[in-house]
């Protein structure tokens, strides 16, 4: 017998394994209490809230080996048996997180603030997105305990998990990392709000709000406004819009033809609930989307636009089938959204007079606008404005840069003018920065080519997330306008937002590295500068180099890849083979 002890300095250790069902991966942690761990070949030891610096260690052993814990929880034991059949322990330690995924998976950031990113992106992983899964540790007997994660990781707030809002930017983090357990949760995550949709007893196959640990679910959640004069229903379609682009980014990822041919009926009831509310005209009638304090009564800008590419990515996931009529279908109902949205008030949401968009229109016909972020940079995003909306839009864009841009990124520019028959009864909660609209705000303006902002959005929230210790807060108020205070943000603690958002950024948007329905790969680097991305991830596999006009791409993996590389608003449709590389100079080629 070998063995090896480890401490972390008085502090509780935080233990991450993976144990396997049917060959599908869990996550075992210890970050909720005492858990029995499974014989592993991998398993992570760190500081439970581990602040300033520390050490983190990987054991790794090419046969199983146990894992256990002290009565007290304050001392870790690795042993295994030496003999023909045991290989010997191997250690590896780490300053700070681990710089990996939990399956080992490294990656290599070398540009200007690139070791910055990284830091960041670790601390977030470890700190906020493993321990947020809890399947088989706080949830394992919970009545639907695959596919639960929790929002926040603070105790005694937001116990359940939340299929609407929350799992879109889970799943985004969860599938920029794209290593094999992430990818298994997000499946799962999708799969549960698919059984929920189908088990909805109004069989109108409404994705619920959340599900409590009790398994009480919350398919129906209506609020009042702070002065009790106006009501709005919560999250209508937002889980059953949300759930296609999810779908259509993890098949991208795994090309899994008999996973969507399985859930394809599932995804379009999905569709069904939110068909049900566009009237003849093409506006969807969708009350509140993402700001659950904010009471939109009606029809929302923001949820056509998004609502409009869901109906757009649903016709290629029935295109990869061969479903033509439902593909024809589908595109026809977003081109009907499309075409609505951009219409003049009173039909659409342009106001013509003020050269943008408005935020929503309520039941009773009465326009809010206080000058919405995402109300505005979406349609423009998508491109489903005309050049004079799309001018009107850049023109706001950089009038109200500041007020946006206070953090990445707020909601709207003037949010002090909000009525309290707009306000919901928690308060102004809403009217602040938030991650939600950040992921937009970042894709809005890597479309515009802005790198330069891009870089100073992630250097802003990796400021903050060290000023938190990385354990980021819900809402970013910034001490701006409303809940002044100590500190500049409100809502839970250890909130899953940012994080997920901030890897789902730097990787997918920065470095610009996605999964792809026509390739394996979309590269589409988007740095501030030269530089090198290595994602070792045999997911991604892949390394590229980015010099002057040039590119090189290297496929990292033992088999021929086809990469979408897209450099210098060109286009390239490249075949590697095994560990080839492709190189690429943009006005020379």
């Amino acid at each position: 017998m070998t063995e090896k002890k480890i401490t972390c300095g008085g502090i509780r250790p935080l233990i991450y394994c993976i144990s396997r069902e049917e060959g599908d991966p869990y996550l075992i942690h210890n970050y909720d209490g005492a858990v029995e761990f499974p014989p592993v070949t991998r398993c992570f030891i760190l500081p439970f809230h581990g602040q300033g610096k520390y050490r983190s260690y990987e054991v790794t052993s090419k046969e199983p080996f146990q894992v256990h814990i002290s009565a007290d929880e304050m001392e870790v034991t690795v042993s295994a048996d030496i003999g023909d059949a045991i290989s010997q322990l191997a250690w590896k330690e780490f300053d700070g997180p681990p710089h990996c995924d939990v399956m080992g998976n490294s990656m290599e950031l070398d540009f200007e603030n690139g070791d910055i990113f990284r830091d960041t992106y670790y601390h977030f992983y470890w700190e906020t997105l493993l321990p947020s899964v809890v399947e088989r540790t706080r949830a394992k007997s919970y009545s639907n305990s695959d596919g639960y994660v929790v929002s926040t990781l603070q105790k005694g707030a937001y116990a359940g998990t939340y299929p609407d809002v929350d799992h879109e930017f889970q799943i985004k983090g969860r599938l920029a990392m794209a290593d094999e357990l992430d990818l298994a949760v997000v499946r799962r995550m999708m799969e549960l709000q698919l059984k929920l949709m189908a088990e909805d007893p109004e069989q109108a196959f409404r994705d619920p709000c959340a599900i409590q640990p009790n398994g009480a679910r919350e398919y129906h959640v209506r609020r009042n406004s702070l002065d009790n004069s106006e009501n709005a229903e919560m999250f209508l379609v937002t889980g059953n819009i949300e759930i296609i682009e999810s779908a259509c980014f993890y098949y991208a990822a795994v090309k899994d033809d008999d996973w969507l041919r399985g859930h394809i009926e599932g995804l379009e009831n999905s569709l069904s609930l939110v068909e049900s509310c566009i009237d003849r005209q093409g506006r969807l009638w969708s009350d509140v989307y993402y700001e659950d304090q904010v009471i939109k009564d009606g029809r929302e800008c923001m949820a056509q636009a998004l609502a409009a590419r869901s109906f757009e990515i649903m016709a290629g996931l029935e295109a990869v089938l061969k479903r033509d009529k439902q593909e024809a279908h589908y595109r026809a109902v977003s081109g009907l959204l499309k075409d609505a949205l951009v219409q003049a008030l009173p039909t659409g949401f342009w106001d013509a007079s003020k050269k943008r968009f408005i935020d929503w229109v309520d039941r009773n016909s009465v326009s809010h606008d206080h000058i919405h972020l995402l109300a505005n940079e979406l349609p423009a995003l998508f491109h489903y404005t005309n050049p004079d909306q799309e001018q009107g839009v850049d023109r706001l864009m950089e009038a109200c840069f500041e007020e946006f841009q206070r953090f990445p990124s707020f909601v709207s520019a003037r949010i002090s003018d909000y009525t309290e028959s707009e306000i919901g009864s928690g308060g102004p909660y809403d009217l602040c920065a938030a991650a939600r609209y950040w992921c937009w705000d970042f894709a809005y303006w890597r479309e515009k080519g802005r790198t330069d902002i891009l870089e100073q959005q992630l250097l802003a929230v990796c400021r903050q997330a060290r000023m938190d210790e990385y354990r980021m807060g819900e809402r970013y108020d910034m001490n701006y306008f409303y809940y002044l205070s100590e500190k500049n943000w409100h809502g839970a603690a250890h909130y899953y937002e940012y994080p997920c958002v901030f890897i789902w950024n730097l990787i997918a948007g920065y470095a610009g590295v996605r999964f792809a329905l026509q390739a394996d790969l979309e590269i589409e680097p988007m740095l501030a500068g030269d530089g090198r991305v290595r994602l070792e991830n045999p997911q991604y596999g892949i390394e590229y180099t980015v010099a002057g006009n040039t590119i090189f791409v290297k496929n990292l993996l033992a088999q021929e890849r086809s990469l979408l590389v897209k450099w210098k608003n060109e286009e390239r449709l490249v075949k590697l083979g095994e560990n080839e590389t492709w190189s690429y100079t943009c006005g020379v080629n």
